[in-house]
């Protein structure tokens, strides 16, 4: 009898191996069918506990949602999602493994919806947090373990956040892996994906964004990952983008030149700094979402573009907010420059004098540019959370009629119904990515990362000790005199800094489209009273 369940699961085996040697060629009809066989053979084992069963099992409704995601076969990724949640599979799988996996099943379905893109729907953008929260689970997980997070989890990560309109966060993911060197074109076809959709919504043509729309096509045509018929289509595609910019510049009559040698001596003519904005994704410029030449040398990023007028009175309030914004980004990051430099005074260090605790605390004004940096951030973001809250009308009031402060991950409140249909009805991309990000960071509703808000809280208010190597152990006494005092590695704490200022450059961006938006449609809808262009704004100089 164990002879006969033993040939079975090899068997079982072998099968799973060939259904996902199908999807590789592209034949998707007859590896759906062999899995379909597949279920209905493993339901036939009672005993799903097995870890070897259960393991083949959960193969299987992965197969079910490749083919789900590959073939655009909903039903399929139905199937796949059902299994997964029939089992937590613990005993078989690492919950990193488990959540992504769960991610992508809920993706699929997901992406499907309303031609893969939130629009202003509430509840699917709902839906994509939900599967962000997700891979931020895994992620997070393998950051406890100290584990190198899969390129795969991240080029699923970036299409999760373009797909919400947080471009700044996807391209970044895109092109770290990308820079690996690895056949993953996937992550090739949703940078030009999102950086098609991003021209779609600024409306900001750029010959080089362009270029790199084309490049992701090449690179995802020539990949021994997709079938032919997937290799040829995204060759067909980049070709057609190659014949936009002939036909853009013949309309300019300008020639089309390869530059890249150009690109590469403009961004080295930088300064160390700037480069160093750059590589980290971390610069306030839209042309530095996608290049690194000298159009990238400045934080540049306005809410008026060169290319056309905008309308309304509100422009220059919104634009002088952006300048505060800029203004304390630019702080925060310098400071996590300086710490990652280790560039500080040790003049300045030695004046210092600290009581030997024994408990690896860091001290000092190295550690102490990192956790000013993190709090800012926050400062940001309910900035944006009160200009939001203005212009859009969505401020909340007190029973007095009072003003309520318009805290960024909480001043949102759309279960609100007559909340969420003017919020629906603004039809506002960048509303929806700054309301993405709100929702991670909202304990309420279970966002992965409220516990960054959490920590800014201690940080300001109570005690955040921040340790290097090991966490202290015997320190129980000198403890005991604070409430809840909250412990982090100094390699967690970096990282979830360097993570804070990508979300709070991510909501700048998306502040900027969302002003611009509401300006452009009353622009079409009004014969406007004002108008603004950027070559209009003057930069301020300093001498």
């Amino acid at each position: 009898m164990e002879d006969s369940i033993q040939s079975k699961l090899i068997y079982t085996n072998l099968q799973l191996d060939n259904a996902s040697e199908m999807i590789n060629k592209g034949q998707f009809e007859q590896s759906y069918k062999l899995c379909l066989y597949l279920k209905e053979l493993l339901e036939k084992v009672h005993d799903l506990s097995d870890p070897s069963f259960s393991y083949a099992f959960f193969r299987l409704a992965g197969l079910f949602v490749d083919l789900g995601n590959r073939d655009s076969n909903l039903e399929s990724s139905q199937i796949g999602l059902e299994i997964m949640e029939s089992n937590s599979f613990e005993h078989c799988l690492t919950r990193d493994s488990y959540y992504y996996c769960l991610a992508n099943a809920k993706g699929n379905l997901t992406q499907s919806d309303s031609n893969n893109y939130c629009k202003t729907d509430v509840s699917k953008i709902e839906r994509f947090s939900e599967v962000g929260s997700l891979l931020l689970k895994a992620t997070m997980i393998r950051r406890k373990n100290k584990d190198v997070l899969s390129p795969q989890v991240m080029v699923n990560m970036g299409i999760n956040l373009y797909l919400q309109y947080r471009f700044s966060e996807a391209l970044s993911l895109f092109d770290k892996v990308n820079c690996m060197g690895l056949d993953i074109p996937e992550s090739w076809v949703n940078r030009s994906e999102c950086l098609a959709l991003l021209n779609q919504i600024t409306e900001v043509f750029s010959i080089q964004q362009y270029k790199e729309v084309a490049q992701g096509y090449y690179h995802a045509s020539v990949s021994s990952e997709f079938p032919y018929d997937w290799q040829n289509n995204f060759f067909n595609k980049a070709k057609h983008t190659e014949k936009e910019i002939e036909d853009y510049c013949l309309d300019l009559g300008i020639d089309i030149e390869d530059d890249k040698h150009l690109d590469e001596q403009e961004y080295q003519s930088l300064s160390e700094y700037r480069r160093w904005c750059l590589d980290n994704f971390l610069s306030l410029s839209e042309h530095g979402l996608y290049c690194k030449c000298h159009g990238s040398a400045r934080d540049n990023l306005n809410i008026p573009v060169p290319t056309r007028a905008v309308a309304g009175d509100f422009i220059l309030p919104m634009e002088k907010v952006l300048n505060r914004l800029k203004s304390e980004f630019g702080l925060a990051r310098l400071m996590l420059y300086e710490h990652q430099s280790d560039k500080k005074d040790n003049d300045i260090d030695d004046d210092a004098c600290y009581a030997e605790l024994y408990d690896n605390e860091l001290l000092g004004t190295n550690i102490e540019k990192l956790r000013t940096a993190f709090r800012i951030c926050f400062g940001i973001l309910d900035k944006i959370g009160n200009a939001i809250a203005l212009l859009f009308d969505l401020q909340l009031k007190t029973n007095k009629g009072k003003v309520r402060p318009s805290y960024f991950h909480t001043f949102w409140e759309l279960e609100n119904e007559d909340r969420r249909q003017k919020f629906e009805a603004y039809d506002n991309e960048g509303l929806i990515g700054l309301y993405s990000i709100a929702c991670d960071l909202n304990h309420k509703l279970e966002g992965e990362l409220s516990f960054y808000k959490q920590w800014r809280n201690a940080l300001e208010h109570s005690f955040v000790f921040v340790y290097e190597n090991e966490k202290p152990e015997d320190i129980e006494t000198s403890l005991a005199y604070y409430e809840e005092p909250v412990f982090i590695s100094e390699s967690e704490f970096v990282e979830s800094a360097e993570h804070v200022l990508q979300l709070t450059r991510s909501a700048i961006f998306s502040f900027v489209f969302a002003v611009r938006i509401k300006a452009e449609k009353e622009a079409l809808n009004n014969i406007p009273d004002i108008l603004i262009q950027n070559k209009f704004l003057e930069q301020k100089k300093y001498t």
